[in-house]
């Protein structure tokens, strides 16, 4: 269930809003005598309907009595029961008092077996290793936190990253926290973090964000964060959270009161990225109060002011006539959330201190075996918000988009569900690459069908049109740009049969088509062809022991038709790997849990027989081969 949502991604590997959801939950799980509505509902994947269900189950009941009661509520299958058995618990009259101090430490060390020539031609100037260390301790059930230190491949402190967060539960109402933190509010127009769901094959879940206020912030996006305080009061039905940071950002200097963008790659490989290090200073303060109304209706509102120690001015008054340029910014919203019998309502409206709106509006439908999803979003072109995270095709923005999302899942009897969305969206003024404005749609169909408990079939057709510029050589050898429609499709067939409890093999074939229309040339179109084929294999021969191992062979005929897998990795990794080319992958994960540290590794190589060198510019691989290692030790004390 959590690989539907996960292998949407952009390809990344710390920064999953969605892995670090299930981390936090699989570290501390939820009591399901004692689990609210809202907490419930944060478990990914979970529809309102088994949320409720299980909610009833409890109040019919008493209590669980142990988690495999969960078979018995309603809606609750043998494949959704082995994914929240890991996120849950019950807690048991017997059980021992918590420790007064709970430690959780993680060290890894990543690196490239082949070096990127800028090591070698000085574009890189330090150590290629990448090292990341994050503690987090929790003392007495009130008061827990962490800090983290990371560095990138290529830089030379071992803590260029450096992250802290204390956070108090000094009463049943009143909560507080000091260092950097993140604010997940609504629906993301006003404020929210780094990440978020985007469309994949699970059509409900990701159209509705489940915001949880505040929290620390301990992963890896270097100008994510806010760095400061936040208090947190709830009275009855009235909740109020006050916050005030200020967060030093990378950003290009072009003069010393003034900064052309933010820079957000987070890297300080060399002396032109080590000047963009902490060159604006934001200071920012805001409030978010929310209300519980009758009816089970939730309303909201949340504000910030922002002003910055030099001004931002775009040179680009073309592609990025709307962008945000001057020292100071304000933003408002107003959300909403109504749930009634078989249905939820929910939705943001925001507007910027330029007088800039944005609107997004939803509603979950779900009627036990059909479940329903509609979103409509409008994200004005001059919408300016540095802070905020939306649903959008262009995942996370807020501004120059406008659509319409609905989604479905069908459960066909026991063995059999359907899931399917169509999305059309529009960008009504011209994006930084496109110098037009531009229209697209995405559709996507699937089928999941269970022979039996251990083998599982899917089926998956995947569509995606737009228009964007392309530039290309005419028949006279003249560079011209063009706008042009794409048209992608992918196919995908998939088998897993569970031999045994201790043996899972997964077999995959991906086929992508990609083809463009060129509306005023006589250029020949394009029509490219992609595809994949990989073999899974996950042993356990002992609860302690997890061996996972992939071979894959791929075949593009260049990067448009790429073809996209999402990878199990070390613990705290969520990896969406794009390969194109012709080649192959193939990588080995261990993963070894002690009672009270657990150790992992991941070695992983690819091939390329269609060219002589892997990547470009600085990351460019001299030879066919990309060869990459992890460790990671995890201690809980």
């Amino acid at each position: 269930m959590a690989e539907k949502l996960l292998e949407s991604q952009e390809e990344s590997s710390e920064q999953s809003e969605l892995y670090e959801i299930l981390l936090n939950l699989k570290e501390y799980p939820l009591d399901l005598n004692s689990a609210t509505l809202e907490e419930l509902e944060i478990i990914p994947g979970l529809t309102p309907v088994l949320r409720d269900n299980i909610l009833r189950y409890r109040q019919r009941r008493g209590e669980f009595k142990r988690v495999e009661e969960l078979l018995r509520v309603d809606g609750v299958n043998a494949e959704t029961y082995e994914y929240l058995r890991e996120l849950v618990f019950v807690k048991k009259p017997a059980r021992p008092a918590p420790k007064s101090i709970r430690l959780n430490l993680r060290s890894r060390l990543s690196d490239r077996v082949d070096r990127p020539v800028g090591f070698e031609e000085g574009d890189y100037l330090y150590s290629p290793q990448k090292i990341y260390h994050r503690i987090q301790y929790q003392i007495a059930e009130k008061i827990s936190g962490g800090f983290l230190l990371e560095k990138d491949s290529g830089e030379r402190r071992w803590d260029d990253l450096r992250l802290y967060y204390v956070a108090v539960d000094a009463h049943p109402n009143f909560s507080f926290l000091v260092g950097n933190y993140l604010l997940q509010i609504g629906q993301g127009l006003t404020l929210w973090g780094p990440y978020g769901f985007s469309k994949s094959a699970d059509a409900i879940f990701p159209i509705k964000k489940r915001g949880r206020e505040f929290r620390g912030y301990s992963t890896v996006d270097e100008n994510a964060a806010l760095h400061g305080g936040v208090a947190h009061v709830t009275l009855k039905h009235f909740a109020a959270t006050i916050f005030a940071s200020r967060a030093k950002l990378d950003a290009t200097l072009t003069s010393e009161n003034e900064v052309s963008g933010l820079f957000a790659t987070g890297f300080h490989r060399n002396e032109n990225e080590l000047s963009k290090k902490d060159a604006l200073t934001e200071s920012l303060a805001g409030a978010a109060l929310r209300l519980q109304l009758p009816l089970q209706l939730t309303v909201g509102g949340s504000f910030y002011f922002s002003k910055f120690d030099k001004t931002i001015n775009d040179p680009d008054l073309v592609r990025q006539r709307f962008a945000f340029r001057g020292r100071k910014n304000a933003v408002a919203g107003f959300h909403w959330d109504w749930r009634i019998p078989s249905a939820n309502l929910f939705g943001e409206a925001a507007g910027s201190k330029n007088g800039g709106r944005a609107l997004l509006a939803g509603a979950l439908l779900d009627f036990k075996k059909i479940q329903l999803a509609f979103l409509f979003r409008d994200y004005g072109k001059d919408f300016q918000n540095l802070h905020g995270f939306a649903f959008a095709d262009a995942n996370g923005s807020t501004q120059n988009e406008r659509g319409y999302y609905s989604g479905l899942h069908f459960k066909i009897g026991e063995r059999t569900a359907v899931s399917a969305y169509y999305d059309i969206f529009t960008h009504p003024w011209r994006t930084f690459f496109e110098p037009l404005p531009f229209d697209g749609n995405e559709f996507l169909a699937q089928i999941e069908q269970r022979f039996s408990n251990r083998l599982r079939l899917t089926l998956r057709y995947r569509e995606n049109q737009k228009q964007e510029t392309e530039t290309f050589e005419d028949e006279l050898m003249r560079e011209r740009r063009e706008f042009v429609e794409i048209l992608k499709r992918q196919g995908r067939l998939q088998l897993d049969y569970d031999l045994s409890r201790q043996l899972r093999l997964r077999s995959r074939w991906e086929f992508v088509s990609f083809k463009t229309n060129r509306f005023n040339s006589a250029v020949a179109e394009t029509d490219e062809q992609g595809f994949l084929m990989y073999q899974d294999v996950r042993l356990q021969p002992t609860k302690a022991l997890t061996l996972t191992a992939r071979l894959t062979i791929f075949d593009t005929d260049s990067f448009d038709s790429a073809v996209f897998q999402y990878e199990p990795d070390l613990p705290g990794l969520a990896t969406n790997r794009s390969l194109f080319g012709e080649g192959a992958r193939w990588y080995v994960l261990i993963n070894y849990q002690f009672r009270f540290m657990g150790f992992s590794a991941k070695y992983a190589e690819t091939f390329r027989d269609d060219t002589d060198v892997i990547g470009s510019g600085a990351d460019e691989i001299q030879g066919q081969r990309d060869r990459r290692f992890g460790v990671q030790i995890d201690l809980k004390i």
